[in-house]
């Protein structure tokens, strides 16, 4: 019973990630204001990859079985009616757009923290950055799909393993032994980067934090930048998600807790993460915000206390808590007898 509540909720939360995904992007796309610049492109491509992560955890609907040196992959998706490797495929895309987008989130804080030092990048260079960090994602999608070993040798290993799992309503796929090299490759080069990201995520938000703290600004501007680390601390979470997906599995694969719960957590956990970053961003930018509620058909103008959270200033329609990109927005700091003055007071970014 529990397993198939954990499955509804796999459903139902891709569901959302999906859909939440879908109305992200149209935003970004057709309602993104010049103040964003060229940061609606990654906000684009994030929403992207996101919402296919969520697609594929619906199509595969997939569950890791450690068994020993074995991973079993056990599936009960949309897949099953089409064929055994379709499920595989749909598992090793899901990874893979998990990976990238947890990628895509440390070059948000990485874009962030270079506007308050230099001109933000044109878009020819975000998009080529965005490729080259596309590559360990690919490489990892690549080599987990070329260690697909056949389903009935998984199967039997698994079941000796785990005799007492019904695995008959469940098309099983993995690996025989995780020691093969692209085996091994493709999941360090997933596990590896989590916990150094997540230390590089919070390192970035205190220097964000402190570049704000020290600059010389109005108390208008100032309010708008609080704002801004109040945005950036709940950023800061999201990867949390990824962490304990990666405990589950660790503490599977080490034979410390042997459970079809915990097993299913593994990715229960990751898919949280694309459902939480559409709304955050829906949320804390201003435009899209507004944009939607008149969807709905609701007036910004009668939510006036998110108006002046995250307004630059009151009055300010055009601006969102990422604030301005333009040229005219970087702020430049230097250091005279221990103080930082300001050549520019301006709207750094959000």
């Amino acid at each position: 019973m529990f397993l198939l509540i954990l499955s509804v909720l796999h459903t139902v939360l891709a569901f959302l990630g999906i859909l939440f995904n879908a109305i992200f992007v149209c935003l970004t796309v057709f309602y993104s204001p010049k103040s964003i610049g060229t940061f609606s492109i990654l906000l684009t491509v994030r929403g992207w990859v996101d919402g296919f992560a969520c697609l594929f955890d619906i199509f595969s609907q997939s569950r890791p079985i450690p068994s020993g040196l074995t991973l079993g992959i056990a599936s009960t998706g949309i897949c099953k009616y089409l064929n055994d490797w379709s499920c595989f495929l749909g598992y090793g895309l899901q990874l893979h757009f998990h990976c990238f987008s947890f990628h895509l989130l440390i070059l948000c804080f990485l874009f962030r923290y270079y506007v308050l030092l230099e001109r933000y990048p044109k878009s020819k260079q975000l998009i080529f950055i965005i490729c080259l960090i596309y590559f360990p994602s690919f490489f990892q999608v690549l080599f987990v799909l070329i260690d697909n070993n056949k389903p009935e040798d998984v199967r039997l290993l698994v079941q000796i393993h785990h005799p007492d799992y019904q695995l008959k309503d469940f098309v099983v796929n993995g690996h025989v032994d995780l020691r093969d090299f692209p085996c091994l490759f493709s999941y360090l080069l997933m596990l590896i980067p989590i916990i150094p990201g997540c230390i590089l995520i919070h390192v970035l938000r205190r220097k964000i934090h402190s570049k704000l703290r020290n600059a010389i600004l109005r108390p208008e501007i100032r309010e708008k930048h609080r704002q801004l680390t109040l945005a950036l601390t709940v950023q800061t979470v999201i990867p949390v998600a990824f962490v304990f997906s990666t405990i589950s599995f660790l503490l599977s694969q080490s034979k410390l807790i042997e459970s079809p719960v915990l097993e299913s957590f593994t990715l229960l956990f990751a898919v949280i993460v694309p459902v939480i970053n559409p709304l955050l961003s829906i949320a804390l930018i201003k435009p899209y915000r507004d944009t939607l509620m008149r969807a709905v058909g609701l007036d910004p103008k009668e939510w006036q206390f998110m108006s002046r959270d995250c307004s630059v200033a009151p009055g300010d329609a055009s601006s969102s808590m990422f604030g301005s990109f333009d040229n005219s927005s970087v702020a430049s700091v230097t250091s005279m007898t221990s103080k930082f003055s300001m050549t520019q007071e301006i709207n750094p970014f959000e």
